[in-house]
């Protein structure tokens, strides 16, 4: 008997080893340049279960730029196909759907699972018209600074079966902001590895370190953290202690013109984007989070993973992967004094940044695996699949 939206051709060798049962799922992504979407989208696609399902990725991009540090080989060294679908700038977005649309029907996909907002764009569209059985849309942060994007989301929701959210806080922003019923938006965690080892505090020029991690872009609030280094800064701390901020972006120009401008040159240093950017966490003391909005931070639960104390905004996230030992560690978003008196005393008493990094660490690598991240999307796909992809959409026609 066929199982509704699961494909039933297939060649005659597919057919003598299973794969005609397999689902195919497509995976949709702007870029696959390394950042935390693209990390999750990775660990998921090489975690499937291939008896169940085939995995192919969309990358919506064109650009040489986008494929340099990028998820795409390893992906591929996998088994899995990685399509480019040559997408430049706007003038080539209705070829880009065009193309998608294409690739959709031609390889007979069953779900589509799209990451972030101009994935998710295209896909919705693409999908609908390739007449995809699910679409599936991946909300990975909640986008305060974004109305045009927000009504964009409300004006097609109802081209998507259900909003994947990287946790609750995300799935209530969608909930509340885009006017999506409850039963549409669900929250799946992203995961995380445990370490291969974790070292132990790293002494850098006779100073201990604190690092942050991520895009040089607003919404990770490292001009916060500059701006405002001086109520915290002592002397003393600046003789023992050093900044590394860790990642590149457009704010990059900017950032060092106002650590010049603070005086900050000796204490704050600058290493760009650094494939190695999860062992320099690691060794590091403290772990600093000043972002504006977030999602799930995957450099929080890195430094979690690793066994490091953090401080951070209380924004989406923060308090999901800290659990019960969020008090010592989260700051309110806009309270100064409050994050200057939290740093402080992570600052001075290391028993409490080695009590606070254990606990991170226990929570984290039993909470949020990979394995339990990635069973949890294929049991939704599972469910919608086996309601043909409608069961939803039924609910909110007209």
């Amino acid at each position: 008997m066929e199982r509704p939206g699961y494909r039933t051709e297939g060649t005659e060798a597919e057919k003598a080893d299973g794969a005609d049962s397999r689902a195919r799922v497509a995976f949709l992504i702007l870029e696959l340049s390394i950042g935390g979407a693209e990390k999750a989208l990775f660990q998921l696609v090489t975690t499937l279960d291939r008896k169940r399902f085939t995995p192919v990725v969309y990358v919506v991009s064109g650009r040489p730029e986008d494929w340099k540090n990028s998820f795409a080989p390893a992906i591929r060294a996998n088994g899995i196909e990685v399509v480019e679908l040559g997408l430049r700038g706007v003038v080539d977005a209705p070829a880009s759907l065009w193309k998608l649309r294409r690739r959709l029907k031609r390889d007979r996909v069953d779900v589509l699972q799209c990451f972030m907002f101009h994935a998710n764009m295209l896909g919705r569209l693409a999908g609908r018209l390739a007449g995809v059985p699910v679409v599936c849309s991946g909300v990975r942060v909640a986008e305060r600074d974004a109305p045009l994007r927000l009504w964009l989301d409300r004006a097609t929701r109802r081209l998507v079966d259900v909003w994947v959210c990287v946790g609750e806080s995300v799935a209530a922003f969608t909930r509340e902001t885009c006017g999506i019923p409850a039963d549409r938006v669900v929250s799946i965690p992203n995961g995380i590895t445990e370490p291969a080892a974790t070292p132990q505090a790293c002494v850098n020029s006779g100073r201990r370190r604190m690092i942050a991690v991520g895009r040089l872009t607003r919404q990770k609030g490292f001009d916060w953290l500059l701006e405002h280094a001086d109520s915290w800064l002592t002397p003393e701390v600046e003789r023992d202690w050093e900044l590394w901020i860790v990642g590149d972006g457009e704010e990059r120009d900017a950032l060092k013109r106002l650590c010049a401008e603070k005086k900050l040159d000796d204490f704050v240093r600058f290493m760009g984007w650094r494939e190695d950017a999860k062992e320099l966490i690691a060794s590091s003391d403290l772990f600093l989070l000043p972002s504006r909005w977030e999602g799930m931070p995957n450099a929080l639960l890195e430094a979690a993973a690793a066994g490091r104390a953090t401080l951070c905004r209380d924004v989406e996230g923060v308090a999901e992967i800290l659990g019960g030992n969020a008090f010592e560690q989260r700051s309110a978003p806009d309270n100064v004094g409050e994050w200057r008196d939290k740093l402080l005393r992570l600052i001075e008493d290391g028993s409490l940044r080695e009590t606070l990094g254990e606990r991170n660490r226990r929570r984290v690598l039993t909470e949020f695996t990979v394995e339990s991240t990635t069973r949890r999307y294929e049991a939704l796909w599972t469910r919608l699949l086996n309601n043909n992809g409608t069961f939803l959409r039924s609910r909110t026609r007209g």
